[in-house]
């Protein structure tokens, strides 16, 4: 006889799973009341996730001092629609659609991408929630008018630096190292200007740039852009940058009127300042004149006696490099284990020009577009790899503690502008506080740092750095900039190369076909 088993049916949890809810802030400026905003800002979304008992608090993500009208510097931004990828987020919350981007494409590009992965977000000030949203029509008119309103910022904003440039009292906003910007002028920082004369120094003795930037990271001096590393490019700069000697050149860059607008270097597009004495030297001005001798000089004799694609070329088939040759009619190269006996490698050869040309080409496809060609490659590494509980509370925890002292940066400020704490204190206690937040972003950065197991992820964040530092087009062939850019170029063919990037990335590029020219016997 049949056995039966009766199976009762299973009861479904009533436990609603707790909504895992980000927040987004972000303040257009470095400001003393931006910061409190920011400060605010992220109290203030603490305590209104956490008060919700169906809500759990994924995340706080903030941009700080950071324009809105680009993806491309907004780390925190990026940082969020990773984690939204990965599968962290299902909700976000953020003050206006300003904050959110002040790009209309940008805007509507993301909003659709979220929609896609089933995560909402609530612009609290024009109360629209993409969740309930029928159509885009009414958020693409709240971004567009977004946009305009930076486009006019922007322009007020050029026309005020180039006034404040023609009668001189235009300050820069960063400082170079060795300087502080107190009260909107330069003033000499004594240990950081210390380092600058030895840097001076060590070039004069005949120590080259890049020994220089391995120093300089070894010690720990931080490059003021931002955290990045000091690299033969940024050392570079600061051996001929005019202000160590108390003078200004105002314009070095420019902005463009497209949208979003770029930052370019200025060879003569715009009008530029020349500013003496506006403020302190560190160096003096036969010191900076002989380093800037020193540096032409250099400049010379290494394109004169080097070739810089010596090891740069390999053969596809044995691996070895290319040797150059040169000919009565042009300049090639070709695998040197040609020249043994026995050697099985085709006989593959390419002209130096056209290598060169290719080259340049590369590399300005990268400058353009190395956004578009990283991006993609460094977040499927990424998706790889998941944080661990413990990071990511601690992750929290350092956001939190960030929010803290910018608050009370901001209070002090507010103490020392009514008078109540005198300028020493004031100056004392305000070196702690920005020492400690220093501390706390480069504790943040670590963690970030750590989540990328995979070395070429790594490789290729300081490739797009190396790319944003190049703000322009290569006119002519760079042998140090491509040098840092490129690893090893495999000669595929004699029209055909692989160009490999740092971090595994492969860039093919074609050359013309050239007839070989053989002497009539």
């Amino acid at each position: 006889m049949p056995t039966i088993r009766t199976i009762l049916p299973q009861q479904k949890s009533t436990e609603v799973p707790l909504l895992r809810v980000a927040a987004y802030c972000r303040v257009s400026s470095d400001s003393d009341d931006q910061m409190h905003s920011f400060s605010v800002q992220t109290e203030y979304y603490k305590k209104l996730i956490g008060e919700n008992p169906l809500w759990t608090l994924a995340d706080i993500y903030a941009d700080e001092g950071i324009t809105g009208t680009s993806r491309k510097k907004r780390d925190e931004f990026n940082r969020m629609l990773a984690d939204c990828k990965r599968g962290r987020i299902d909700r976000i919350l953020t003050k206006s659609v300003s904050r959110f981007a002040r790009n209309t494409v940008d805007c509507l590009d993301t909003v659709r991408m979220l929609s896609g992965l089933g995560i909402s977000v609530l612009f609290e000030k024009e109360q629209i929630d993409t969740a309930k949203m029928s159509s885009e029509v009414i958020l693409g008119m709240i971004s567009t008018q977004a946009q305009d309103e930076s486009v006019s910022i922007s322009g007020n904003m050029k026309w005020s630096y180039e006034k404040r440039m023609k009668n001189g009292t235009f300050t820069c906003c960063r400082p170079p190292l060795g300087y502080d910007l107190i009260n909107g002028k330069l003033v000499v920082n004594p240990h950081d200007a210390e380092i600058i004369r030895n840097v001076f120094e060590m070039f004069l003795s005949g120590i080259g740039r890049e020994t220089i930037a391995r120093y300089l990271n070894d010690i720990g001096v931080p490059n003021p852009s931002k955290g990045k590393k000091w690299r033969h490019c940024t050392v570079d700069y600061l051996l001929k940058n005019e202000k160590y000697i108390g003078d200004a050149l105002l314009q070095k860059q420019y902005t463009t009127s497209s949208f979003p607008s770029t930052r370019k270097r200025n060879f003569g597009q715009r009008t530029q300042y020349y500013v003496e004495n506006s403020h302190e030297p560190i160096i003096s001005r036969d010191t900076f004149n002989k380093v800037q001798q020193l540096i032409a000089k250099n400049t010379k004799e290494w394109c004169y006696h080097s070739h810089p694609l010596t090891g740069l070329l390999r053969c596809p088939h044995c691996g070895c490099a290319f040797c150059r040759i040169q000919s009565a009619n042009e300049v090639f190269w070709r695998c040197a284990s040609r020249n043994n006996a026995g050697s099985k490698c085709p006989p593959l050869r390419v002209v130096e020009a056209d290598v060169k040309a290719a080259l340049l080409r590369a590399a300005n496809t990268l400058i353009l577009h190395y956004q578009v060609i990283l991006a993609p490659a460094i977040q499927a590494l990424e998706q790889l790899h998941t944080k661990s509980n413990g990071e990511q509370a601690w992750l929290l925890q350092i956001n939190s503690q960030i929010s803290s002292v910018s608050t009370q940066i901001h209070t002090l400020t507010q103490l020392q502008t009514q008078g109540i704490l005198d300028a020493c204190d004031f100056a004392e206690q305000n070196r702690i506080l920005s020492d400690k937040l220093s501390k706390l972003r480069s504790d943040r950065y670590a963690i970030l740092r750590a989540e990328e197991y995979d070395e070429s992820i790594a490789k290729m964040r300081e490739l797009s750095d190396l790319l944003e530092d190049q703000d322009h087009e290569l006119e002519d062939f760079d042998e140090s900039f491509l040098r840092e850019l490129v690893e090893r170029v495999v000669v595929e063919s004699n029209t055909a190369l692989r160009i490999y990037l740092p971090g595994g990335i492969m860039l093919p590029e074609h050359m013309p076909e050239t007839k070989r020219r053989y002497k009539r016997l």
